[in-house]
């Protein structure tokens, strides 16, 4: 009989976002050998709709909130009542739980995926030593070349413990479906403030009145974007679709994506846009330029730069023909880097390593 690993996924927050997306992408590739039990620090659990049904996962309340060892503390006690075969970590948010498991000498993988605005273009020092002093001898899976060098030039981590995984995306659910002759700006992505949806407004400002946005995702910033919109005159010309628990129909509708982050390092919604024929515009920002092909080279702008952004999405919307090419293009290499599986298995074995050295 196969053994059942007992994994515990400790999130800052699991609601809709990348890190969680591929994260519910693993509990279904890792199959019946897994159970999982999902922790989010800030009880946030929106993305357990995109879960698969016959998944084994259990959702546990989050500790109260309090000082860094007086979490550790809580998480220590939690782990032990747990006793989990792995534990894996996300992002700084889950960092108390990282000291936990160092502290009960448990098998731990942390992945890091992507920082906050407050360390988009420059890390906090007493984190990056934390960081170091943490993580030293634990497998780190990062999605960008960018996170990568990040994490051995600052944090001084061993190149040999972190790992540079690609992000993949499920090629038969995001296809490229029948073009689009409505001029319709389209993202997928939480309303918050690193994906920076109010330099997209400004850029909707000053195209012209026929293009229309449409913007997929829900967050704590609606309001402001919605009175933003109404400051700018395009209130009328942007459709808030909220939070979805499938975003793959949703590209169907969309003409061109649009990424308009202050910082990201591989953007899952980019991946599903490519996979789906999209063309693509998006801010310079982690590997955007490594993952998008030749190209869509010229389709890439400077982050907070709405005249930039403006620019590039009239010269894509007013060429059908240029969509057309950038969009087989873009598929194409999404078919070449990302197919889903092929991304999946290289976490996978991460984990299986992991549980072996234990």
């Amino acid at each position: 009989m196969t053994a059942v690993h007992r994994c515990v996924h400790v999130f800052a927050t699991f609601g809709a976002g990348g890190p969680q997306i591929r994260a519910v992408q693993l509990m279904a590739h890792l199959g019946p050998a897994f159970r999982h039990v999902v922790l989010a620090m800030d009880g946030n659990y929106d993305a357990k709709a995109q879960i698969a049904a016959g998944i084994d996962v259990e959702f546990v309340a989050p500790p109260p909130r309090a000082g860094m060892l007086a979490t550790r503390k809580a998480q220590i006690a939690f782990l032990q009542q747990q006793r989990p075969d792995l534990v894996l970590t996300y992002n700084w948010g889950a960092i108390e739980t990282v000291a936990a498991s160092r502290a009960l000498r448990l098998p731990l993988v942390h992945h890091e995926d992507g920082f906050l605005p407050d360390e988009a273009q420059r890390r906090l020092a007493r984190r990056s030593w934390l960081r170091w002093w943490l993580l030293r001898k634990v497998p780190v899976v990062v999605p960008s070349a960018v996170l990568q060098g990040i994490a051995t030039r600052e944090w001084g981590l061993r190149a040999a413990s972190v790992h540079l995984l690609a992000n993949g995306v499920d090629l038969a659910r995001f296809r490229p479906a029948a073009a689009i002759a409505a001029p319709v700006l389209g993202t997928v992505g939480g309303l918050r403030p690193e994906k920076d949806h109010a330099t997209l407004l400004a850029a909707l400002a000053a195209l012209p009145a026929a293009v229309r946005a449409r913007i997929v995702g829900g967050g704590a910033l609606q309001e402001s974007l919605r009175a933003r919109a109404a400051e700018l005159g395009v209130q009328d010309r942007v459709e808030w679709v909220g939070p979805v628990a499938d975003t793959a129909p949703h590209y169907a509708t969309f003409a061109v994506f649009v990424l308009s982050s202050r910082t990201e390092q591989m953007p899952i919604a980019m991946l599903e846009a490519m996979a789906c024929g999209l063309p693509v515009v998006a801010t310079d920002v982690g590997d955007v330029r490594a993952i998008l092909p030749p190209e869509a080279q010229g389709c890439i702008v400077p982050r907070q730069d709405p005249a930039a952004l403006a620019a590039a999405l009239q010269r894509v919307l007013a060429d059908p023909a240029l969509r057309a090419h950038l969009g087989a293009a873009n598929r194409a290499a999404a078919e070449r880097h990302y197919e889903s599986r092929r991304c999946l298995d290289r976490f996978a074995a991460v984990y299986r390593e992991a549980l072996a050295r234990a």
